[in-house]
């Protein structure tokens, strides 16, 4: 348990291209032998979700010893996603064809691929069946593909702060700097800052990956791509979020046959699912300690905090 880098081997793109020698750096954390969550970190997070109390992670107020995705009940994985700039391949990486960084040659990567990385990944560490996929955002697009991808792989799903397909507009205001990962020494209770050093041809890599986001493409649309999620759904929306509206969200989770729709109020718009923790918290905690019957299917069911 702790941090460190997976090799996946080579990986085919959506594209065609084949990416040689891909690597994903993760974080380990909780009881080996316990049932895996895996956690999807957001646009400019990274795979520290936990981290140490010295250098805490990016979603420590919500994961840990004690917290609602509790390691001392799981054992929690996060990956830094494709296309990343904290150990995982992305542009930072040396293209074995030509022994230098790819740099803005880094070919495009797009959110299944992301998946179909992580899914190999886990793989490799022998993690088979996960009790939950967990993300916000970015993270959360990345949850959306999971349960599609690889239906049968969970039992949980909880997109957070996230829409079953990504406007320009949303692509935009991400882009302007909504969004996060952060550092913990600037957050005093309100929304984070910005990361300063992420690497800016990663970012936009990340930001063209997010532009492919729509669980419908290829698949005749968004409601009979909803209707392959076979897991339990537990979807979040927050107030004031301009990036993913609400009603998407909201919309989204009608479509899907076990789900639960929660609407958070706070202040903080989008970047509310990295803070006010004892606000939503615990519902995730909640769902993730009762039982699921896969076979049954549950009413949608919707309720605001």
């Amino acid at each position: 348990m702790g941090t460190g880098i997976v090799n996946i081997g080579s990986l085919r793109l959506e594209s065609g291209i084949l990416l040689e020698n891909v690597q994903l750096a993760y974080e380990r954390i909780g009881r080996p032998e316990a049932q895996t969550v895996l956690v999807c970190h957001a646009l400019t997070g990274n795979q520290e979700t936990v981290g140490t109390d010295k250098n805490p992670g990016w979603w420590s107020g919500l994961v840990g010893r004690g917290k609602s995705v509790d390691i001392n009940q799981f054992s929690v994985i996060s990956f830094n996603v494709l296309g990343g700039c904290d150990g995982s391949t992305g542009p930072l990486s040396i293209n074995p064809s030509t022994g230098e960084s790819y740099g803005s040659l880094f070919p495009e990567v797009t959110i299944r691929d992301m998946v179909h990385a992580e899914r190999k990944a886990l793989t490799v560490l022998g993690i088979d069946r996960l009790r939950a996929v967990i993300g916000a955002s970015l993270g959360g697009m990345r949850v959306l593909e999971w349960g599609i991808l690889y239906a049968d792989d969970m039992d949980v799903l909880v997109p957070i702060a996230v829409t079953p397909t990504l406007s320009a507009y949303g692509v935009g205001l991400h882009a302007i700097g909504s969004d996060t990962g952060f550092s913990n020494d600037d957050y005093t209770g309100g929304p984070p800052t910005l990361v300063k050093h992420f690497d800016p041809i990663s970012y936009y890599a990340l930001l063209c990956a997010m532009n492919t986001h729509d669980i419908g493409r290829g698949r005749g649309g968004i409601e009979k791509a909803a209707r392959q999620i076979t897991a339990k759904v537990l979807a979040f929306a927050f107030t004031d979020d301009f990036i993913y509206p609400i009603e998407e969200i909201r919309a989204f989770a009608h479509l899907v046959d076990n789900s639960n729709y929660i609407l958070v109020n706070t202040a903080y718009g989008h970047d509310g699912f990295l803070t006010e923790f004892d606000k939503w918290g615990l519902i995730i905690k909640q769902f993730l300690e009762v039982a699921v019957c896969r076979q049954s299917k549950s009413l949608y069911s919707v309720s605001a905090l």
